[in-house]
């Protein structure tokens, strides 16, 4: 579960950090790690980021439906997936040496997603709520990325980039300006 040792290693690491305006982005896991922080903060009354911005991946649903368990796929399954979705190397997927070593973490970050329950009904956070995606994201379709409308009482809307899952690669500048911009506008 999600909420656990990533989310709990985040909060210890911006305890000291609450007194002043923040902000979260997450891009794939990293957007689901973000929601739950923002949310674990709000449950323990703790003050909440300005601003999340979330990247490549679909609001929370309670119905996984067939998107496949990745970190339960063979080694070959899952080297395939991962060259049909993008992102990976041919360096990492083909050297088997290389694979070895970056499998597990890959069946680890998987094993989160592929595990996580999210919760029923939640109550909308109170924080403005970016969300981005790439155009030919094969993992994320772009009603996935709207239904984040349902989790915020402040939606900024949906920001697409050229590009597969892993955009943001090709667009950093555009995105940091994007992020800076949602973040002084969530400030004023």
């Amino acid at each position: 579960m999600v909420r656990a040792a990533e989310v709990d290693y985040f909060h210890t690491a911006i305890a000291a950090l609450l007194d002043r305006p923040f902000g979260f982005f997450g891009h794939s896991l990293g957007s689901l790690i973000a929601y739950q922080l923002t949310r674990r903060l709000q449950d323990e009354g703790h003050p909440l980021p300005d601003w999340l911005g979330v990247s490549a991946y679909g609001a929370p649903r309670v119905e996984t439906g067939a998107d496949g368990r990745p970190h339960l796929m063979s080694d070959d399954g899952l080297r395939g997936w991962l060259r049909n979705v993008g992102g990976s190397t041919p360096q990492l997927l083909d050297n088997d040496a290389v694979w070895h070593t970056f499998a597990p973490v890959f069946r680890n970050d998987f094993k989160l997603l592929d595990t996580w329950t999210p919760p029923r009904d939640p109550e909308p956070l109170p924080v403005p709520l970016s969300v981005f995606g790439g155009h030919c994201d094969k993992l994320i379709s772009e009603d996935r990325l709207l239904a984040w409308q349902a989790f915020t009482t402040h939606f900024r809307g949906l920001e697409r980039y050229k590009g597969d899952h892993f955009y943001l690669m090709n667009h950093r500048q555009p995105l940091a300006a994007a992020i800076t911009a949602a973040m002084r506008s969530a400030a004023a």
